[in-house]
């Protein structure tokens, strides 16, 4: 009788724990998670011309996106603007846009990217590789600046 008594309160218990357990795994995660950057890239549909745009609108924004194929919704224009690079058309893959930490001159925010070349084996195809980046709107304007790889 003891022995009975004994696996029933084991069972019990082992049954409570894994309710629990279930009950709390299946709690949705509600902790508050920043958002601290927006990227978007492609390897081929850029511009065959290497340059960069600024898109501080949802009119410019849509130019954007059709230039490179963009499907997205537009960020808050009210608190940012998007920078792309575009790389231009290259006779194999691997080449990309690198932002480099965006710096404050007074109210201007100044952007600088680099062009990296690809080191190893690359694809053997045409590419127009393009980079698209969010960044907090500044008082002035937006100057974006290349630097040599």
């Amino acid at each position: 009788m003891k022995f009975r008594f004994l696996t029933l309160v084991l069972l019990t218990a082992s049954a409570a724990a894994s309710a629990a357990e279930k009950k709390a795994a299946a709690k949705p995660d509600t902790e508050k998670k920043t958002m601290t950057s927006q990227e978007w890239k492609g390897q081929y549909g850029g511009p065959l011309e290497p340059g960069h745009m600024v898109a501080a609108d949802v009119t410019s924004w849509k130019a954007l996106a059709a230039k490179v194929g963009l499907d997205a919704s537009a960020p808050d224009f009210t608190k940012s603007v998007a920078v792309a690079v575009f790389v231009g058309e290259r006779m194999r893959g691997g080449f990309t846009a690198a932002f480099e930490e965006s710096v404050m001159r007074g109210d201007d925010l100044l952007v600088l990217y680099r062009i990296t070349i690809p080191s190893g084996f690359t694809t053997q195809a045409l590419a127009q590789p393009w980079k698209v980046k969010v960044f907090a709107r500044p008082k002035g304007k937006v100057i974006v600046e290349a630097i040599a790889p």
